[in-house]
């Protein structure tokens, strides 16, 4: 079973910013007061506070995770074996999939379609499905293919040493054809159109998956365990 838990950074009023900002690492508070902009930050606490939420649903953990990435920057927790996890966000809302696998997530809110950009980097199978539609239904299968694509790099683990024009996203049949390999096999992709201006695509080889959207009250846990720690170092 794949899991995505989802946050909609809009229902954090400043009294919540602050809690949240005191509950999270040093290191990403660091990170999250660099952005100029507030919503860059909350997307930033709410980031790691999904990671700890979801770390919590599957194994009962309430200990800070030690994170590690990849040559190429994909992320890990160190030293759990069995749980993976990918994160992404776009606009108001921060999505994490965790699981036992490997997974590949992301979300964008509907875009215009930018031809310059699929001419690049889409295949001519990923164009005709883009086009053979109406206008408006165009810049949601444009959208879907872009964040189909997003999910299996992000799977991969790879960035972007693995070039967008070098695979092939089935948005119908769910799968991922290479130039060199054909489909690939156990592989799944699977998409969704969210909160109705976003979609949100995953690649991994789980066949079932489950969405929820998170509330404040679902963070409880890991912010009580915080306010208890603060209370133990005075």
């Amino acid at each position: 079973m794949l899991n995505i838990n989802c946050f909609n950074i809009e229902t954090i009023d400043d009294d919540t910013y602050c809690l949240f900002r005191n509950a999270i690492s040093k290191e990403r508070r660091r990170k999250a007061d660099r952005f100029r902009f507030i919503n860059d930050s909350k997307r930033c606490i709410c980031a790691e506070l999904l990671l700890r939420y979801s770390l919590f649903q599957a194994l009962g953990r309430l200990d800070e995770p030690e994170i590690v990435y990849n040559e190429f920057g994909k992320p890990f927790v160190n030293h759990i074996m069995g749980f993976s996890y990918n994160l992404s966000h776009s606009g108001k809302w921060v999505v994490i999939a965790y699981g036992s696998t490997e997974i590949g997530i992301d979300i964008e809110e509907i875009q215009i379609v930018e031809e310059n950009v699929f001419n690049k980097y889409f295949t001519e199978e990923e164009i005709n499905y883009i086009c053979t539609t109406t206008e408006e239904e165009q810049k949601k299968r444009f959208t879907q293919i872009w964040t189909l694509k997003e999910s299996y790099i992000k799977y991969l683990g790879t960035g972007m040493s693995t070039e967008l024009h070098s695979f092939s996203v089935n948005a119908i049949e769910g799968v991922v054809r290479t130039q060199a390999e054909g489909i690939q096999k156990g592989l799944r992709l699977k998409s969704c159109l969210f909160d109705t201006d976003y979609y949100l695509s995953v690649c991994s080889m789980e066949e079932e998956l489950s969405i929820r959207e998170v509330s404040f009250e679902d963070f409880q846990h890991i912010l009580n365990g915080q306010t208890a720690n603060v209370l133990l170092s005075y």
